[in-house]
């Protein structure tokens, strides 16, 4: 098991000052006396396992019974690496010489304004950039990251304001519109279940509806070929009239989180604010809640807050309940979208069995160097090395397709093996639902899509080796010991024997599994997409913003 990190408490300060210049943060803040001193700050990367921290220069002064603080740092001089970083301090509460970290809180919200309506940031030497990260905790959160020209820039912003100011210029004219938005991950996929929704749409919705509801998606990418034949209703990802439609959606309607549907981690800015905090999102998932834990995203009371919650069972339904504090009636069981296509198309005669992980948390944004000294990698690389899996996939004439989860997809080349019964596969390079459909059957370790495999009541191995670091970190809703409905292999050995088993036995499902299949899946009868499309049809929801300011008041 690695070394698990707790995340630190939080100190709230009275700031003063905060800028950021030519690779320069400086922090200049206060702090009653009573409330503890502060001996030392520093910039600490936010990671569960990766203990990676660099230092502020600090001076104090004395002001009757407060202490000032001003501190500096300057990023150039540090090996950055990709991610979120806190500003923590070592901080003795009691006055008895006892110091432990916390993060610094305390981004008054006149700064907090300041910094979302005029947005600042600063280049590094090395081609990145760093920017406050502001959210709701309001504590120095900084983010640090590659500089993209296109979207980081003083220009873009001014793009901003004139797509706000066309928008709300002509507001009632937009918004009689009515439209829904629909897209995935980043805007850069049609593979998921917001492909399949928008194909439902386009083909069996009625006319009125079809020309309101758009597809957004970056036209360059692969994936738009998948929803070229209806492109009188895709719409190019940050395109002006995109950023006009968005001020205007009813509804958006995705496989992830809000901020896929604008630049992901742009810096603060009063138009990503206002898009926010306004729009109702309807979320279709891209896979059961189960296996991971992701109540904290996607929980009501946060800023991720689900108009629909699309799930796929009564047993769903109630997680979803109990731990993400959404309402029945906001839950709606239907199925996901993907199902409605998803059958079984494993050819006896090319025996495949797909090997596809979920990424990890704590290994998100690390170097190559840093990824290959983690167990993950090891794991995965032994496995794909071992000789006994060799022979017994040559011997079975088996293809293993190993499948990285799109988070890591950089990581990809560093698992190369030479074996022609062993396929790397890209992620973009393949639909994921057509190598679902092909394979014989699925091993993964907490990925949801063994919900797909075992739709199609196909096997599932599960090789959860780092659990007790997965449930530290990540946590799941399903004991892992009890619930799968599958083989569980804790180490390389018993999972070449298991896929040894399955081969022999015609890659046939346990019955031991199959029994709840009727409670975990009720629905398979194809019309998952056509019960979403009627859910939001017939919705009445109120005003994302007003929902929410009369919440905050009870």
């Amino acid at each position: 098991m690695q070394q698990l990190m707790e995340a630190p408490a939080e100190i709230k300060v009275k700031t003063r000052k905060f800028s950021l210049t030519k690779g320069t943060i400086k922090i200049s803040f206060e702090l009653e006396g009573s409330r503890g001193r502060i001996r030392s700050l520093k910039l600490k990367q936010r990671n569960a396992v990766l203990d990676t921290s660099f230092p502020f220069e600090m001076q104090t002064a004395k002001k009757g019974n407060t202490i000032v603080y001003h501190a500096q740092i300057n990023v150039d001089q540090y090996p950055m690496e990709t991610a979120f970083w806190d500003v923590v301090a070592s901080v003795d509460k009691e006055g008895k010489g006892n110091y432990e970290d916390a993060i610094l809180g305390g981004l008054s919200s006149k700064l907090k304004l300041k910094l979302i309506l005029f947005p600042r940031w600063t280049r590094t030497g090395d081609g990145h950039m760093v920017y406050p990260f502001v959210n709701g905790a309001r504590q120095f959160t900084i983010q640090y990251r590659k500089y993209d020209p296109k979207y980081d820039s003083y220009a873009f912003i001014a793009k901003e304001f004139l797509a706000l100011f066309c928008y709300f210029i002509l507001k009632p004219y937009w918004d009689h519109k009515k439209l829904w938005l629909i897209c995935e991950k980043y805007c850069t996929m049609a593979q998921d279940n917001g492909l399949y929704f928008f194909r439902y749409c386009m083909e069996h919705a009625p006319e009125k509806d079809r020309s309101r509801i758009f597809y957004v998606i970056d036209k360059k990418c692969p994936d738009y070929q998948a929803v070229k034949e209806y492109d009188a209703n895709v719409i190019q990802f940050m395109s002006f009239k995109y950023m006009i439609y968005l001020s205007a959606a009813r509804y958006l309607i995705s496989t992830d989180a809000i901020r896929h549907f604008y630049i992901w981690d742009s810096p603060n800015s009063i138009y990503k604010v206002l898009y926010q905090a306004r729009k109702n999102i309807v979320f279709l998932q891209h896979g059961v809640m189960g296996f991971k834990q992701c109540h904290r995203t996607f929980h009501k009371g946060g800023g991720n807050q689900m108009a629909l919650f699309v799930v796929s069972s009564g047993y769903e339904q109630k997680i979803i309940h109990d731990y993400f504090g959404y309402d029945n009636e906001e839950i709606i069981i239907t199925g996901l979208a993907r199902w409605d296509v998803l059958e079984d198309k494993s050819d006896p005669a090319h025996k495949e069995i797909l090997l596809m992980p979920t990424w990890r948390s704590w290994l998100e944004d690390i170097s190559e160097e840093q990824f290959k000294k983690s167990e993950y990698y090891q794991r995965y690389k032994a496995f794909l090395q071992d000789e006994r899996l060799k022979t017994l996939l040559k011997k079975e004439n088996i293809t293993l397709n190993f499948y990285i989860h799109p988070k890591f997809r950089e990581h990809i080349r560093s698992f190369q093996v030479e074996d022609r019964h062993i396929r790397l596969i890209p992620f973009g390079t393949m639909p994921l639902n057509q190598l679902l459909m092909s394979c014989h059957m699925l091993i993964t370790d907490y990925s949801s899509v063994s919900w797909d495999v075992y739709y199609q009541e196909k096997p599932v191995v599960f090789y959860p080796f780092d659990l007790e670091t997965y449930e530290k970190v990540q946590g799941s809703y399903m004991d892992y010991k009890k619930d799968v409905f599958g083989d569980l292999a804790w180490d390389q050995n018993q999972l070449v024997d298991l896929i040894g088993e399955y081969a022999r036995n015609g890659f046939r499902e346990k019955p031991e599994f199959s029994g709840r299949r009727d409670e975990l899946l009720p629905y398979r009868d194809n019309d998952n997409s056509k019960r979403i499309y009627e859910y939001i049809a017939n919705a009445q929801i109120p005003d994302k913003l007003k929902r929410r300011l009369k919440e905050k008041k009870f």
